[in-house]
C-alpha cells in the first residue's frame, strides 16, 4: 500500500462510477483497493493501513456469513478436503470414489464438488457441504467465528471513510443459478446492508468460487433494476472509459513485492499510442 500511494492515484469506486457515467477525469495511473468477502483481517489488519496512507477501499461484504459469524461454505468445503484423513471421497450424486492421496490429488476433487455448490440453491448447497463435513471427518475449523468482520466493523469502516458494498447472501457463482436465486442474493444482500450500515449500497461484487462466467446479461439486468451503481467482476484488465458499469474488471494482487509493481504496471501499460488516444484517462 506505501507503493500504491508512493506511485499510483488512489481513487474509489465513487470515482470510478463517475468516471464511466463521463462526469469525472481521473488522474494517470488510478487504482481501486478492493476486498472480498468481509474477513476480519480486512478490518483488523487492512483498513488501519489504508487509513494511515489516506487510501480509500471498497470491501465486499458476504452477508450471510458476516450476519452468522461463519465461515462461507467454500472456506469450510476446501478446510473439510484438505484435512480430512480419509482415502477417498464418494460423490453422492454419482457414486463415483475420488481417492484423496495428497494435497494435489485432493485439489481437483474439491474443485468437482465446489463447482457442483456453486450452482446450487443455498439449502441443497449448505446440505452437500454438510455430507463432506460427515463423510470427511477433518479437523475442527479454526476460530470459525473470528474469521468474519461483525456489522460494528462493517459500520466502522463506512464511518472512516471506505466504502461497503454487497457480495451476495451466500456467495453462489450466480450466473449458474435460476434467476430467481440470484435475484434473491442480490435484493437480498442490499436490503440487509442497507439496513446494518443505515445507507444505500451502491457497489456489488460477482462471486466466483468456480465454474465460468460468473456474470451474464440477466445477472446485469438485475443488478440495474436492484440499484446497484457497479458491479465488479474477476475478470482481468484495466478499466476503461467503454467498461460496462456493471462488469468492471480488475485485476489480482501477487504477494511479491516485484511481481506486484510488474503487474500493475504491465495492467495499466498502454501498447499502442492509438489505445492511450483512445482512453486518456484510464
Amino acid at each position: 500500500m506505501e507503493l500504491i500511494a508512493t506511485r499510483f492515484h488512489a481513487v474509489s469506486m465513487d470515482d470510478v462510477a463517475l468516471f464511466l457515467e463521463g462526469k469525472k477525469t481521473l488522474p494517470p495511473r488510478s487504482v481501486v483497493i478492493t476486498f472480498d468477502d468481509g474477513y476480519k483481517d480486512n478490518f483488523r489488519i487492512a483498513a488501519p493501513i489504508l487509513d494511515r496512507l489516506g487510501i480509500p477501499g471498497t470491501f465486499y461484504v458476504l452477508v450471510d456469513a458476516v450476519d452468522r459469524s461463519e465461515a462461507p461454505w467454500y472456506c469450510r468445503l476446501r478446510h473439510a478436503f484438505m484435512t480430512s484423513k480419509k482415502p477417498h471421497w464418494t460423490d453422492p450424486a454419482t457414486g463415483a470414489v475420488h481417492p484423496l492421496t495428497d494435497a494435489r490429488g485432493r485439489e481437483p476433487v474439491f474443485l468437482g464438488v465446489a463447482g457442483a455448490c456453486s450452482k446450487s440453491s443455498a439449502a441443497e448447497r449448505e446440505a452437500l457441504v454438510q455430507y463432506a463435513w460427515r463423510e470427511l471427518a477433518p479437523e475442527p475449523f479454526p476460530d470459525e467465528h473470528d474469521l468474519m468482520m461483525t456489522w460494528d466493523d462493517a459500520r466502522s469502516l463506512v464511518k472512516a471513510g471506505h466504502i461497503v458494498g454487497s457480495h451476495t447472501m451466500t456467495h453462489p457463482n450466480i450466473a449458474q443459478v435460476s434467476v430467481a436465486d440470484a435475484r434473491t442474493e442480490l435484493a437480498g444482500s442490499k436490503l440487509k446492508l442497507e439496513q446494518e450500515l443505515g445507507a444505500p449500497v451502491k457497489h456489488f461484487a460477482y462471486p466466483h468460487p468456480a465454474l465460468n462466467p460468473q456474470w451474464n446479461e440477466a445477472t446485469l439486468k438485475i443488478t440495474q433494476e436492484l440499484g446497484y451503481v457497479t458491479a465488479v467482476t474477476t475478470t482481468c484488465g484495466a478499466v476503461r472509459r467503454d467498461a460496462r458499469l456493471h462488469a468492471i474488471p480488475r485485476t489480482y494482487i501477487p504477494r511479491d513485492e516485484s511481481e506486484f509493481l510488474w503487474h500493475l504496471d504491465r495492467t495499466l501499460l498502454f501498447r499502442n499510442s492509438a489505445a492511450a488516444e483512445s482512453y486518456p484517462d484510464a
